[in-house]
């Protein structure tokens, strides 16, 4: 066994409900993701009573029809927010997410 398969077992332990993640309706569909919202924390931008908040998703690729792209709406657990980047690494994706807070 090499490391891109030690690798993928990986993932698949990573986005397990029974282990780290759990399931979140991503546009419509219950996906198994890790959401984490403490990473980016620090981060957002403050003006006039309005900040820009950020969460990180981490999804395997193919739960996804489709890799989002930078300025894409995801509606992601009933909330509406905008794709900012989105970067793939062996099959797990890790998208950033914003969305003006109050």
């Amino acid at each position: 066994m090499g490391f891109k398969d030690y690798a993928a077992a990986d993932i698949a332990v990573f986005v397990n409900v029974d282990e780290m993640a759990d399931s979140h309706d991503i546009d419509g569909q219950q996906i198994p993701a890790i959401v984490d919202s403490d990473v980016l924390s620090g981060q957002s931008e403050y003006r006039d009573g309005i900040y820009l908040g950020e969460i990180l998703v981490f999804v395997r690729s193919s739960d996804l029809p489709s890799r989002p792209v930078k300025n894409q709406h995801m509606r992601l657990d009933g909330e509406l927010y905008l794709v900012s980047n989105c970067s793939e690494e062996d099959g797990l994706l890790q998208i950033t997410l914003e969305a003006n807070e109050a």
